[in-house]
């Protein structure tokens, strides 16, 4: 049920959280959690007047191609142990769900702690990081930016031109990032404590791109690198490259679309992984069909299975911006897993066949479903 917001409830909430997740504090008067608490619908169960099980949702919107649809953040799934594996979070799942689709939100996101059980949920893979391992020694191969210089500042200071950035960011194609509210930036700045923050500008003192760092020992961690041009980027790592008397490594958890490697002469130094970071799940596919700028005028897609929420269950006709139900079997067809992938992650369509996530009643010749770039660095 969704629970109420008092003292006592709040007091149940926190010490919940605190045993499920180890807090070595108490959080009932953290400004941290608060500020999340306060922006979010909270799900509970309780057992003999106890609250056994919980979970948050925090409303965002993200970016879907150019337009922009509501989204839920999942995040403190909470049970103590006694009570795991006994159906409290499966129903609060099941509830909340219902719940978000009558609020119109249309996609929910979440990390995971693990896959399988969140699937059973009908969310998917979606988001995947690129992780650089950068030496000091690889900097030797960065020809260095000369043109433009780059400001460095506080948070406050410098809030107006990052925002400005990413929200320049946000229209270029992405789909599934996040559109950060003033409480969201706010908290991040506050939950990465001793964050430095610095913009590059061009020669005409327009701001193209900025860089959000820490410095942790002998590394310096990038928490972000946003750019809109090549001249920002190269002159964001030249920024880097005169950091390097001072620092061993340089880590930075990027977009699986970085290619920041491509900037420097020898790449020999670099270690690249990939790793999976978010999931999500459609929750209202009618709202996101008319949103894709799809490569085809006409098609009826259908949902195959959906059990938690069943009102995306069957074919859906897109034509000319429009999408309405309809009794014909669909040209493609897939479970909600499938069309999360497909309309939300890095999954193509030639792969989701290959895979056999994916059927079609005929052969495409081309991936109808474009594919947007996805900068996601929230975590819920």
């Amino acid at each position: 049920m969704k629970l109420t917001r008092d003292q006592e409830t709040l007091k149940a909430i926190t010490g919940l959280i605190e045993y499920a997740f180890r807090k070595q504090q108490t959080i009932i008067n953290d400004p941290l959690f608060l500020s999340r608490y306060e922006h979010a619908d909270v799900y509970g169960v309780y057992q003999e007047d106890e609250l056994t099980n919980l979970v948050m949702a925090n409303h965002f919107e993200i970016q879907f191609f150019q337009q922009r649809v509501k989204m839920a953040g999942v995040g403190y799934v909470a049970s103590y142990p006694e009570y795991r594996g006994k159906g409290g979070v499966s129903s609060i799942m099941a509830e909340l769900l219902t719940d978000l689709h009558q609020q119109g939100v249309a996609v929910s996101q979440l990390a995971p702690f693990s896959e399988d059980f969140y699937r059973q949920f009908g969310y998917e893979a979606t988001s995947r990081r690129k992780t650089y391992r950068i030496p000091a020694l690889a900097f030797n191969y960065l020809t260095s930016e000369r043109r433009g210089n780059v400001k460095r500042g506080t948070w406050q200071q410098m809030k107006p031109v990052i925002q400005s950035i990413y929200q320049r960011l946000l229209k270029q194609q992405q789909v599934g990032t996040v559109v950060r509210e003033d409480w969201w930036w706010d908290r991040l700045n506050e939950y990465y404590p001793h964050r430095f923050y610095a913009a590059a500008y061009n020669d005409t003192g327009e701001a193209k791109g900025y860089i959000i760092y820490r410095m942790q020992g002998r590394a310096l961690v990038v928490d972000e690198l946003a750019y809109e041009n090549e001249f920002a980027l190269r002159k964001l790592l030249t920024y880097l490259k005169s950091h390097v008397s001072s620092f061993e490594e340089f880590l930075y958890h990027a977009p699986v679309h970085e290619i920041i490697e491509k900037c420097f002469r020898e790449q020999e130094y670099f270690t690249i992984t990939l790793e999976p970071y978010m999931m999500s799940r459609i929750i209202d596919i009618e709202q996101l069909l008319p949103k894709l700028p799809l490569n085809q005028k006409e098609i009826i897609i259908e949902v195959t299975e959906d059990k938690e929420c069943p009102w995306n269950v069957g074919s859906w006709l897109i034509s000319q911006g429009n999408c309405q139900k309809v009794q014909q079997a669909g040209d493609i067809k897939a479970s909600i897993h499938g069309w999360s992938e497909l309309l939300l992650g890095e999954l193509t369509l030639a792969e989701g066949i290959f895979l056999g996530k994916v059927t079609t009643s005929k052969d495409f010749e081309a991936e109808i479903f474009p594919k947007g770039r996805q900068s996601f660095y929230d975590y819920f």
